[in-house]
């Protein structure tokens, strides 16, 4: 009973670590120019390529595990059945399109010292929102321990470099409005999510919906942030970094 008593502090320890590490993942890439030998932008292909690989082998087969949850699911103007699994990702990829093309055509500049007119910054506001569900159901996921892998480590892993590159485009987008206020926002929604996830459990069907919409913002968000352009990507650290994960995934 001990034994198994404190296998159980050991693991929630370590959720509580790991959650407390994707949080503060958001406070990392001011800090990553002082690390030696390290290219940001071979940082953000392997990013892409860890991000995908988990995406496609264990994201969407943990989604098609739930996809009897969403029979007789009414969303907006459809009922759902099980076909409608994919839909969600789809979902996923075109509200965070929508969101990226609204910043990038909005003059989000770089504010005064001040950032005393928040409420001139809108479109700040509901580019935070969407991520704030977004990282809230990353913490809720590891918290509950249904990451699609047995090692919420991995998942942890995984979500930690995603957000790094999430990160890295919402700094470029709104400089010291998000710098000040932005991440602190959405490295609370994390741990808000987790401590939510102890005291509240979602419906099945509300799980597979908001996974649906995770699967697709991890992929639309990692080709778009994560990859950058041809000429700036760096495609070995892309591979490298797929080959390695997809290996240890495999492996485990």
């Amino acid at each position: 009973m001990d034994v198994l008593a404190g296998t159980a502090v050991g693991d929630d320890l370590l959720v509580a670590i790991l959650v407390l590490g994707i949080a503060l993942v958001h406070f990392l890439p001011e800090y990553l120019p002082g690390i030696p030998f390290v290219s940001r932008r071979s940082i953000l292909s392997a990013a892409g390529g860890i991000s995908i690989v988990y995406a496609f082998l264990h994201l969407f087969p943990e989604l098609d595990a739930h996809r009897n949850a969403l029979e007789g699911v009414d969303l907006i103007v459809a009922t759902l059945t099980a076909e409608h699994i994919y839909i969600l990702v789809f979902i996923g990829i075109a509200l965070f399109y929508g969101l990226e093309r609204v910043a990038a055509l909005s003059e989000a500049t770089e504010l005064p010292p001040s950032l005393v007119r928040f409420s001139d910054q809108p479109v700040f506001w509901v580019h935070i929102g969407g991520f704030v569900v977004y990282n809230a159901f990353i913490g809720y996921v590891l918290v509950q321990g249904r990451t699609g892998t047995e090692s919420s480590l991995l998942f942890a892993f995984a979500m930690g470099f995603h957000l790094f590159g999430n990160d890295e485009a919402m700094e470029q987008h709104y400089h010291e409005l998000y710098s000040n206020v932005g991440q602190w926002i959405l490295a609370g929604a994390v741990i808000a999510g987790g401590l939510g996830a102890l005291v509240y459990t979602l419906s099945d069907a509300a799980f597979a919906i908001l996974l649906g919409f995770l699967t697709g913002g991890v992929i639309f968000n990692a080709i778009k942030d994560e990859l950058p352009r041809t000429r700036e990507s760096r495609f070995w650290a892309f591979a490298l970094g797929s080959f390695v994960y997809a290996l240890i995934l495999f492996a485990l």
